[in-house]
């Protein structure tokens, strides 16, 4: 059993060292944390990869550099929601170990905090009779903060390879978003193994407009989860959302 990570270099001095050190107080497992610079904190738990290292991504991220909408900057202004840039690093640093690995592995977003001892009992609940298990919120899109990733499960493979290839083949740059989540679902679409949703609850209600208005709160699935006593996601300020159609940018071609 793994745990599996990634940040920037300002990612890591804002906000990833304090999740590690977090995780060697209360995490049961190793964790793999894939860097894009150097970092200070070393320890037995701690797994440091290059993220340039990974086989693929340096052509991957040359390719969308220089179009603006892969950043998140459409209609004048920005929208993480086509932020492919920075939020599919996450799909390529899971990728890179899951290939490889057999077991259960556990992907925890870099702004999270473990505030509490997690034993790998725990752990391997949700996953004993599932391929993934996942913060689900139905009508939305999946809060991917933390995964957990049965390896041996079956169809797990076929599930991992539709993962990578939505970015490989350009899938995602014709998805209503551009990020991880949206890529996690579409790969999830195919049902190729069993899934254990950690959060059936969320259920968001549609105002007069036809849009569905949610609360950070209500969004914040996490806390409200089995999760919510041992880890703090830090998602930012309090603050209404509306989950709604946005005008998509142009698809990105499939690299040749």
């Amino acid at each position: 059993m793994i745990a599996v990570t990634t940040f920037s270099a300002t990612g890591y001095q804002q906000y990833g060292k304090r999740m590690l050190e977090s995780v060697i107080e209360n995490w049961p497992t190793k964790i793999i944390v894939y860097t894009e610079s150097p970092i200070d904190l070393k320890h037995e738990k701690i797994e440091e990869r290059d993220f340039f290292s990974i086989p693929g991504v340096q052509t991957y991220y040359q390719y969308i550099r220089n179009v603006p909408a892969a950043h998140g900057k459409v209609d004048g202004g920005y929208n993480y929601n086509y932020d492919a840039w920075k939020f599919t690093r996450k799909v390529f640093s899971q990728y890179d170990v899951l290939q490889g690995y057999s077991g259960k592995a556990f992907w925890i977003d870099a702004d999270c905090v473990i505030q509490r001892a997690i034993t790998s009992g725990f752990l391997e609940q949700p996953l004993a009779e599932h391929g993934l298990c996942f913060l689900g919120r139905e009508g939305f899109y999946t809060e991917t903060g933390f995964i957990g990733f049965n390896t041996e499960s079956p169809g797990f493979a076929d599930f991992l390879e539709k993962y990578i290839g939505c970015l490989r083949k350009g899938i995602l740059f014709t998805l209503k978003r551009w990020h991880d989540c949206e890529a996690f679902d579409w790969a999830r679409s195919f049902g190729h193994c069993k899934e254990n949703n950690l959060s059936p609850f969320f259920n968001p209600q549609m105002n007069e407009k036809g849009e569905v208005k949610i609360t950070m709160e209500e969004l914040d699935v996490m806390s409200r989860s089995v999760l919510g006593p041992y880890i703090l996601h830090h998602k930012g300020p309090s603050r209404k959302m509306i989950a709604k159609a946005h005008a998509l940018p142009e698809p990105i071609p499939a690299i040749a």
